[in-house]
């Protein structure tokens, strides 16, 4: 297979994707510790569960489905004839049945620990509505860019110059589509979201986000305060 086509392909997609998440959760480790030490034993394994079936949703869907016809779906159905919905090369009906239900399952998982940890209702709906404003303009810049990447690289590969525009191309290309799939998540995880968090707040177990970036603040005004000669 051409280097090139591989490169703007399913698998490589799926790739970028779990790379830039990575990237995330390293940037929001401090959270994601708070959230994975959990003082009771059943959310440290709901978390564990969020990891493990959001990270075979990704695997799942990179080797055996199809990212770009995943978050084009609403697009393609929103067509009034059946003749307009035709999608070139689709996945079997198995495969579909296994992605949504990995899905389902990882927005369960993921909405659970967005009740309890994240935040309430004006911080999820905030996240929803801005996720379906954005999600038109990114849809047709992503749909442009996938066209484009389509079209193959046109230059030389023995150009430095050449090869470093396609590289930036690439890079923004899955930027975008990862950008997508985010989006996507969202509009999909708020509506599972909300009834958990109205169910935990009913029963008392929501908790506020933990976080411990004033703990080195509060550490050395205790040691001065310690430290102070008593009068």
């Amino acid at each position: 297979m051409d280097i090139r086509n591989a490169l703007a392909g399913n698998v490589a997609l799926g790739i970028a994707l779990a790379v830039f998440l990575l990237l995330i959760a390293r940037a929001n480790r401090s959270f994601l510790r708070d959230v994975a030490r959990d003082p009771e034993r059943g959310w440290r394994l709901i978390a564990r569960l969020a990891v493990f079936l959001t990270g075979a949703f990704i695997a799942w869907t990179t080797l055996r489905d199809n990212w770009r016809q995943l978050v084009a779906l609403p697009y393609h159905l929103s067509h009034r004839f059946p003749s307009q919905r035709i999608v070139l090369e689709p996945p079997s009906n198995a495969v579909r049945i296994v992605t949504v239900a990995l899905l389902i399952l990882s927005l369960v998982c993921v909405a659970c620990l967005v009740a309890r940890h994240v935040g309430g209702y004006v911080i999820q709906l905030t996240l929803f509505i801005g996720a379906l404003v954005l999600w038109a303009p990114l849809f047709a810049l992503r749909h442009r860019l996938d066209t484009e990447l389509a079209l193959s690289f046109g230059g030389q590969m023995d150009s430095l110059t050449d090869i470093l525009t396609f590289t930036a191309y690439l890079l923004i290309t899955w930027l975008a589509n990862a950008a997508m799939i985010g989006l996507m998540y969202i509009i999909l995880l708020v509506p599972v979201a909300l009834p958990v968090t109205l169910l935990l707040g009913l029963i008392g177990r929501r908790e506020p986000r933990t976080t411990h970036e004033a703990d080195a603040f509060f550490t050395a005004v205790g040691r001065r305060a310690a430290a102070s000669p008593k009068r």
